[in-house]
């Protein structure tokens, strides 16, 4: 019988994502650290880092064998759990996520961000989330939403432009994700 390889996450230390990540591809378990870009000024200069997306968590994909090891791994802290079980993401929030990481979000139309409420449900109508409804959490600044959609049982937060918002009736029936 054939044990199924699923998607967890590990809690690191901080500032430890990539070590612990290089550590844990050295001795063959399966592991995406998903990085995003950003650019930092220093008092002389301006520079491109590559940060974690997510600060503190690693996506993982270890045999029953590896769990042990994973933990034993200087820097991890523990696997996320939900209701008692390690936290399991589905391949196609992998996906998602790797599909962000991937092409970001870039937009060069101008709507009126007024138009959006903080709390409402909203269907990203661009980029690598389209056709997927999120959660607008807030606004941090005139053109860029936080918002967040379900995974591991908690949410993701994204920042987003207002562009690739799509106001949703509340008549309309929200598929899952």
């Amino acid at each position: 019988m054939t044990e199924e390889v699923r998607w967890k996450v590990v809690y690191v230390m901080s500032r430890q994502e990539k070590r612990v990540a290089q550590r844990l591809s050295e001795v063959g378990i399966e592991n995406y650290l998903p990085i995003v870009k950003r650019l930092s000024n220093w008092s002389d200069r301006k520079k491109w880092v590559e940060l974690p997306m997510f600060n503190g968590y690693l996506f993982v994909r270890p045999t029953t064998l590896q769990v042990h090891e994973i933990l034993n791994n200087s820097g991890v802290v523990s696997f996320l759990s939900f209701e008692g079980k390690h936290a399991i993401v589905k391949d196609r929030e992998i996906e998602i996520i790797k599909a962000i990481e991937k092409e970001g979000y870039f937009a060069e139309t101008i709507l009126d961000p007024s138009d959006f409420t903080e709390g409402e449900k909203v269907l990203v109508n661009e980029g690598p989330l389209k056709g997927h409804y999120v959660d607008l959490i807030r606004k941090n600044n005139e053109r860029i939403f936080l918002v967040s959609f379900d995974t591991l049982g908690q949410g993701i937060k994204i920042n987003i432009p207002f562009e690739f918002l799509q106001k949703v009736k509340d008549s309309i029936k929200k598929p899952s994700m």
